[in-house]
């Protein structure tokens, strides 16, 4: 019988996230912490999606589930926790002493503490190959330096945002999208960079969670300022409420009107259709200025236009006789 091989998503200290391939008849669920081999040795994380094999690429699967831990493992892990900031510590004053350009985020011990992983950021690049050999005298372990950026600095550090909740980034987003001005100003917002901006003093990435629906209702909704007709008469947009799905108008005698968006859509539509259609009022317009052209004894615009090709012909024809 073929064994059936699940796919675990595994995040770790660093909120690093990991696939690897469960071949064992060991039920693995959500939320459990799980031994896994990596590259060199093993390590351990929480257990945080599971997927079937035609769901994830087979060269994104980096090791395989080893055992759930027991005791000697969450001792183990524990106990990496606090040689974690002793590394940092260490980084730091090895940093200092090189005079070296860059600041500390974290760091990340494997559970067999074969590999140490120390995340930075800098702003160019940095030649670490000195800190790294410091380190691995120090702690007889493979050393490996990741640089990240401030956004991923802020999901490491973790911190409470300006809503008064955790940032989102080191809460439950597992990669960042793009955040521009544009969603600012399609939300209408103050484009104050102590508003919009997010502890990694970027954009705040909550900024794209409703930006579509105002790109929507952006759609629907006219713009403040806009002038309309209503039967003929024009009205000026004075406001437009999104969430209450109405619009203010005000007419030309000052008198304010509230509407729901169904009926200044259906009240604009009526007084639209009462104006003349653009191809038909430039076709009268067309034929009015072929008459004034007319009585003026000119010619028409058609008989301009094959007056324009006979002589193209007779040139055309002229060319040829020439040649031969």
């Amino acid at each position: 019988m073929e064994q059936k091989l699940e796919i675990l998503q595994l995040a770790f200290k660093s909120r690093r996230l990991s696939y690897h391939g469960n071949r064992s008849d060991v039920p693995v669920e959500t939320g459990l912490y799980a031994v896994v081999s990596v590259d060199r040795g093993e390590d351990m994380g929480r257990v945080v999606a599971k997927f079937t094999p035609d769901q994830v690429k087979t060269d994104m699967v980096e090791g395989d589930f080893l055992r759930l831990p027991d005791e000697n493992d969450m001792q183990r892990y524990r106990s990496n926790t606090k040689f974690e900031k002793e590394v940092l510590e260490y980084c730091a004053h090895r940093v200092k002493v090189r005079n070296l350009d860059m600041r500390l985020t974290g760091s990340e011990v494997q559970l067999d503490r074969n590999r140490i992983r120390i995340f930075f950021t800098a702003d160019q690049r940095t030649d670490f190959r000195g800190l790294v050999r410091d380190m691995a005298s120090a702690f007889r372990a493979r050393i490996e330096m990741r640089q990240i950026g401030v956004r991923d600095d802020a999901r490491h550090k973790d911190g409470v945002g300006i809503c008064g909740r955790r940032l989102c980034c080191a809460g439950f987003l597992n990669d960042f999208k793009s955040v521009t001005l544009k969603s600012v100003r399609t939300q209408g917002l103050s484009p104050n960079p102590s508003k919009v901006s997010g502890a990694c003093s970027r954009l705040m990435c909550c900024l794209e969670y409703e930006a579509e629906f105002y790109r929507k209702a952006a759609k629907t909704f006219p713009g403040e300022g806009l002038t309309f007709k209503f039967a003929g008469k024009p009205v000026t947009v004075r406001k437009s409420d999104i969430f209450r799905e109405t619009v203010t108008v005000v007419g030309e005698d000052e008198a304010e009107e509230i509407l729901d968006i169904e009926e200044f859509h259906r009240r604009r539509t009526i007084s639209a259709a009462d104006r003349p259609r653009k191809g038909k009022a430039s076709e009268r317009l067309s034929a009015a200025g072929e008459e004034k052209n007319l009585e003026r004894g000119g010619e028409s615009p058609s008989e301009k236009r094959y007056r324009g090709r006979r002589q193209y012909r007779r040139k055309k024809a002229g060319n040829k006789e020439e040649k031969n």
